[in-house]
C-alpha cells in the first residue's frame, strides 16, 4: 500500500508540473510580445506619416490642376504671392478647415480654384510668372531656378509634423516638372 501512495504522489507532483509554465517560457513570451509590440507601434508611426504626407501630394495634385487650368482660361498662371495659406495650419498634429478666402499675396486662394475636401494639416503657398522668383518664408529647396523663364508656376506645402518647431516637413512641384519633391519627410 505504501507503495501504491508513492506511485499516486509521484504522479500527482508530475502532472503539477507539467500543468505550468516555467519562467523561462513565461519570459520568452514577455520578449516575444514586446519585441512585437515594438514592431507595431513603429508601423503605426510609419503609416501616420505616410498618411500625412499623401494628405500634401494630394493638396499639390489639387493646385497643379488648379493652375493649369486656370492657365488654359486665362493665358498665365495664378500668382498668389509666397504666403502660406491657411496661416494657422503646419502645426503638428493640428488640422484646420481649408480656406478659399485666405489672402496670399494680392490675390485671394479663391481666384485659383483649389479644390480640397476636408480639414488640412499642411500649409500652402503658390507663386507665379514673377521676374524674381520669391520662395515663401521658410521654404529650403535649393533645387529650384532662381529666376525661372517663361510661363511658370511653384507650389510648395510645409507642416511641423514632429511638432519640435526647429525643422519643417516641406513638400514642392513646379510647372516644369511631375514630380513632388519632399525635404525633411519627418524621419
Amino acid at each position: 500500500m505504501n507503495e501504491n501512495m508513492t506511485t499516486r504522489t509521484r504522479r500527482a507532483r508530475r502532472a503539477k508540473r507539467s500543468a505550468g509554465f516555467t519562467l523561462v517560457e513565461l519570459g520568452a513570451v514577455v520578449a516575444i510580445v514586446g519585441i512585437l509590440a515594438v514592431v507595431a507601434v513603429l508601423s503605426y508611426r510609419k503609416y501616420l506619416l505616410h498618411s500625412k504626407i499623401t494628405e500634401a501630394q494630394n493638396g499639390l495634385s489639387a493646385i497643379k490642376i488648379a493652375q493649369e487650368d486656370y492657365r488654359a482660361e486665362r493665358g498665365r498662371y495664378a500668382n498668389l504671392g509666397a504666403t502660406w495659406c491657411p496661416t494657422n495650419a503646419g502645426v503638428s498634429e493640428k488640422k484646420v478647415g481649408w480656406d478659399p478666402e485666405c489672402t496670399g499675396g494680392t490675390a485671394k486662394w479663391k481666384t485659383l480654384p483649389v479644390h480640397i475636401n476636408g480639414a488640412v494639416q499642411f500649409q500652402y503657398a503658390t507663386v507665379a510668372d514673377v521676374d524674381n522668383f520669391v520662395k515663401p518664408t521658410g521654404a529650403s529647396f535649393v533645387g529650384v531656378a532662381a529666376n525661372p523663364t517663361g510661363a511658370w508656376y511653384a507650389a510648395m506645402a510645409q507642416c511641423d509634423l514632429d511638432g519640435d518647431t526647429s525643422t519643417k516637413t516641406q513638400l514642392a512641384t513646379f510647372s516644369f516638372s511631375n514630380e513632388i519633391f519632399i525635404d525633411n519627410a519627418g524621419l
